[in-house]
């Protein structure tokens, strides 16, 4: 009682005197550990990107904060992730977004065909306000957008020329969303579904012709063994998003939270410096391994978007007003 008593006066004392009292430290954030899950190649620039993220995420944490990457589908396709991240089945993924389009429809503005003029024309628009608008829209879906990647541009690969509109009648290319499909039809193309892994034994039996997919994809997949034609490479352009299960997000403290959107957004600032010179340089190897890659004269390219109109008119009645205010901010950004 006297101790009790003695410590009470010291206490008063010092608050009289205007000495402040140290707070007891708070105690450090508890460990966590957390899937990161990918669908593309080990060895692939993206699947790094996610190891680049981990590690960063756990420099910045101290070790406290673990991400562990499965690459590869090892967990999931890319096409379940939008039920897998929602529910839980994993925390993170990074995801092709094109695969979202059915829970976030303005992500459809993104895969138009012929419309961007570039990559560096894309990130404008994502770092726009408009972005923030997708970023919310993922929120109703229960999940959290950390920070957007990018694959290289896509374009087709195909067992013949596809120089004009009249190559595009009785053939058939795989498609792997609904705006690929309806670009496929649009210049006169039959679409084909497949995942990624499926497309280089579908090209070699002739199943398919050609395929829409990334420059990266032609390279690490070796299409060269099964086509010898690249049509414009920028065609369309696939945007990822790491994503993280919104539930396990609003678990992670202050702290966890910032350390992982710190790094997300060093690791996008990465990416887009090496996407550009990832895909001049696979563009170079594609055409040592005498691939005949074609960009559409002007002309041709016009022939083409206007075909591709029909595509325009789905994505306008599939985003409204969302969508009418995300193209007009793509056109002030060009």
């Amino acid at each position: 009682m006297k101790k009790s008593a003695t410590f009470l006066f010291f206490f008063l004392a010092l608050c009289l005197t205007g000495v402040s009292v140290p707070e007891p430290s708070r105690a450090a954030d508890p460990e966590v550990t957390l899937r990161y899950a990918g669908d593309l190649p080990i060895g692939n620039w993206l699947s790094l990107a996610q190891e680049k993220y981990a590690q960063r995420v756990q420099e910045l944490s101290k070790g406290r904060l673990k991400l562990e990457v499965y690459p590869a589908g090892q967990l999931f396709s890319a096409k379940d992730y939008p039920t897998a991240v929602p529910g839980g089945a994993v925390e993170i993924a990074q995801c092709a977004l094109a695969q979202w389009s059915g829970l976030v429809p303005l992500i459809t503005t993104l895969d138009l065909p012929l419309y961007y003029d570039g990559l560096p024309h894309i990130w404008r628009v994502l770092d726009s306000d408009m972005g923030e608008v997708i970023k919310k829209d993922f929120e109703k879906t229960g999940v959290k957008h950390l920070f957007w990647m990018q694959d290289t541009s896509l374009g087709f690969t195909s067992k013949m020329p596809l120089h004009k509109l009249e190559d595009w009648q009785g053939k058939r290319i795989r498609a792997y969303s609904e705006i690929t499909s309806h670009t496929i039809k649009s210049l006169g193309a039959a679409p084909t579904f497949l995942g990624g892994g499926e497309v280089y034994m579908a090209l070699q039996r002739g199943t398919v012709d050609g395929a829409i997919t990334g420059v990266n994809a032609m390279y690490d997949r070796k299409f060269s063994e099964v086509t010898k034609y690249i049509t414009e490479p920028g065609i369309s352009f696939a945007v990822y998003g790491v994503l993280v299960n919104l539930k396990k997000w609003n678990e992670l403290s202050k702290d966890q939270q910032e350390v992982m959107l710190a790094a997300g957004r060093e690791v996008q600032e990465w990416g887009r410096k090496e996407v550009l010179e990832v895909e001049a340089t696979l563009l170079k190897e594609l055409k040592n391994q005498k691939m005949d890659i074609f960009i559409l004269p002007k002309a041709e390219r016009e022939r083409w978007r206007a075909a591709c109109k029909p595509v325009y008119d789905v994505v306008a009645g599939k985003t409204g007003e969302p969508g009418k205010k995300m193209l007009e901010a793509a056109e002030k950004l060009r």
